[in-house]
């Protein structure tokens, strides 16, 4: 098996093509350069070139936001539940 040469895959890592509607200075990652991407195999973290690619949670709920999901979510069920007892009665 031939070594990588690390320089060349570096050099040529991105692709000249790119959607026009991407930013100014985004390109898309080319064959070779994809060689660059790793991903850590204890903690499943994904690296570009030996630095860390950090994610953020998309949604990150504070305490207030919480207490008022689970009220939600608690009259949901219970609007559930009446309106389920109505048509069961309505039934027999």
């Amino acid at each position: 098996m031939p070594d990588v040469d690390w320089e060349v895959v570096r050099k040529h890592r991105l692709s000249n093509e790119r959607p026009p509607e991407w930013p100014k200075d985004v390109y898309a990652i080319s064959v070779k350069g994809s060689a660059l991407l790793g991903i850590h195999e204890i903690s499943g973290k994904l690296y570009w070139d030996g630095k860390e690619i950090v994610t953020r949670n998309a949604i990150r709920l504070g305490t207030l936001e919480r207490w008022i999901a689970i009220f939600a979510a608690v009259g949901t069920f219970g609007t559930f539940v009446v309106n389920a007892g109505r048509a069961m009665g309505k039934w027999s």
